[in-house]
């Protein structure tokens, strides 16, 4: 009877006192007597009724950004994502959408043409509010000169900016300046082929176990150092024969200076170029000194094909290969008996004590009608919980460290492709920009390309094809 009107449990009361009164007196009795009857007895009766109130949610620990606006309505754009993640990327819409009540976003996935479309959409006045832009690929560098991207340093709340590593936070500077919140990163790892570096195991009567056909070297003793590159090379071809099949990055060998030499590559005003220091020529040095020692294939050393390296690996004739974990899944397609003598380490830090940044990022544009809800979207696809997410649908992983600390990253690997989980966190934490803004960088890595060329093949000294390639170099600033 809980669920009566209020009006109901009036009557219901009337009711009762009703039936409880006593008969009205009849027509044959007289007035006096009728006068003395003692007054009816009302009784009372309390109801007390259930008023059931359904608690209003409390804020989302997500929502992490202040002044959404409400009502926005804001477009996001992302780089071949569709239809594979189709799922992810529209559960984490919705998430956000829950979070930020009155928020709606239009999503859309660009391929192919994804570049051309977002320098079209600028020049329309349709630049979408929120987009994924490569880091790596000099965009991000594009459009913040252009000043059509949000910076963000003074946007959001340093409690925002320490959910990222450090050195993410600020991996698409421009002059300083931070465009970008960082998404997923890629590690780079080293995959070890241990049959020729440490052996074919087999084991006596006595359980005593050695290895042959190899080098002989344990694969925890890798070196965690680049220099430490050149005699391990060395130790592999005097005991196998087999060459390692180091490659240098010819589209970027500036960054390659900088990381692996701990070189200053321009001075601090980008006035003169100065990679001819002594760093540069000792880490150039170091390669030509390989290529004289025939530790290296010259074949994979200065390709701009990444594949050949890769081929050389797993058909089983380089000992180790740096790469990302994602491509063991190709040497386990492509050749199987070698599936089973992988091993994972990570890959050797240069002089700098960094490794170059591999996050992809997400972007804001300056003139988005609805900042704050902007802000939100970006920050939101890039937080511990998305990114998390995320990596247990892809190999990717998270810019965030608190992400790390699910059982999913450190939980012992159970495929060799997942041996990368446990040790992800401290190469991510390496990660870092160091690279400065280079002035017409094309031409000046095809210059430095040239000097390199001639130092391995052309035995010109190291330092005198540096000295040459930056005279030429500073012939282009103004």
């Amino acid at each position: 009877m809980k669920k009566l009107s209020l009006l109901l449990l009036v009557l219901l009361v009337l009711a009762i006192a009703v039936g409880c009164a006593p008969a009205a007196p009849t027509t044959t009795g007289s007035t006096e007597e009728a006068a003395t009857q003692p007054p009816p007895v009302v009784e009372t009766v309390v109801v007390t009724q259930e008023v059931v109130v359904t608690p209003t949610a409390g804020p989302s620990e997500e929502a992490v950004i202040e002044g959404v606006e409400e009502g926005a309505e804001i477009s996001f754009w992302t780089f071949w994502l569709s239809p594979t993640f189709d799922d992810y990327i529209k559960g984490t819409i919705a998430r956000f959408e829950a979070t930020y009540p009155g928020v709606k976003v239009n999503w859309e996935d660009h391929q192919a043409t994804y570049l051309d479309d977002y320098r079209n959409a600028i020049a329309a006045g349709q630049q979408p509010d929120v987009a994924n832009l490569s880091n790596g690929e000099g965009w991000v560098t594009e459009f913040a000169t252009q000043g059509v991207l949000m910076p963000l340093d003074d946007k959001v709340s340093q409690e925002v900016k320490d959910m990222y590593f450090p050195g993410l936070w600020k991996v698409s500077n421009v002059d300083g300046v931070n465009y970008q919140f960082p998404w997923y990163a890629a590690v780079a790892t080293e995959l070890i082929n241990t049959q020729l570096y440490t052996g074919t195991p087999s084991t006596d009567a006595n359980g005593n176990v050695t290895y042959t056909g190899g080098a002989g070297l344990k694969v925890e003793d890798f070196p965690k150092t680049v220099d430490g590159l050149p005699g391990l090379c060395k130790t592999i071809k005097d005991k196998t024969g087999t060459l390692c099949d180091i490659r240098l990055t010819v589209n970027d060998l500036p960054a390659q200076m900088i990381y692996e030499g701990g070189v200053q590559f321009i001075n601090e005003d980008g006035t003169a170029f100065t990679f001819n220091s002594p760093e540069g020529a000792a880490w150039l040095q170091m390669y030509v000194g390989m290529v004289k020692d025939g530790t290296v294939d010259k074949t994979a050393l200065l390709t701009d094909q990444d594949r050949v390296a890769l081929d050389l690996f797993t058909s089983g004739k380089a000992p180790f290969f740096q790469t990302g974990p994602q491509l063991i899944r190709e040497v386990r397609a492509n050749n199987p008996g070698l599936y089973g003598y992988l091993a994972v380490v990570p890959a050797p830090v240069g002089a700098s004590g960094a490794t170059p940044p591999t996050a992809m990022g997400i972007s804001v544009a300056a003139d988005t009608k609805f900042p704050n809800a902007s802000l939100a979207l970006a920050q939101f696809f890039t937080n511990p919980r998305s990114q998390l997410e995320f990596a247990k649908v892809v190999s990717i992983y998270p810019s965030t460290p608190a992400s790390f600390d699910d059982p999913f990253f450190s939980a012992k690997p159970v495929a060799i492709e997942d041996s990368a989980k446990p040790i992800a966190k401290d190469i991510i934490s390496k990660q870092t920009e160091l690279k400065p803004t280079i002035p017409h960088f094309k031409d000046v890595n095809e210059i430095l390309l040239a000097a390199v060329q001639d130092a391995l093949f052309n035995n010109v000294p190291a330092q005198q094809a540096l000295d040459d390639a930056v005279a030429k170099a500073n012939e282009l600033l103004p």
